[in-house]
């Protein structure tokens, strides 16, 4: 089989492993994470709250 190309932004995506005999598994790699941007000071270092959660 040939190998699958990585895209970007891909949203499943389709990954591959060879496995010990030879054959190849599929499976899907799903991000179902969030960005984030750090808050910062006049002087551009990260914030640290001191109280509250």
């Amino acid at each position: 089989m040939a190998k699958l190309e990585n895209k970007a932004k891909e949203n499943p995506k389709l990954e591959q492993n060879v496995l010990s005999d030879g054959r190849i598994s599929l499976y899907l790699e799903y991000y179902l994470g969030r960005e984030e941007t750090p808050v910062l000071d006049e002087t551009g270092e990260p914030v640290m709250y001191t109280s509250g959660r």
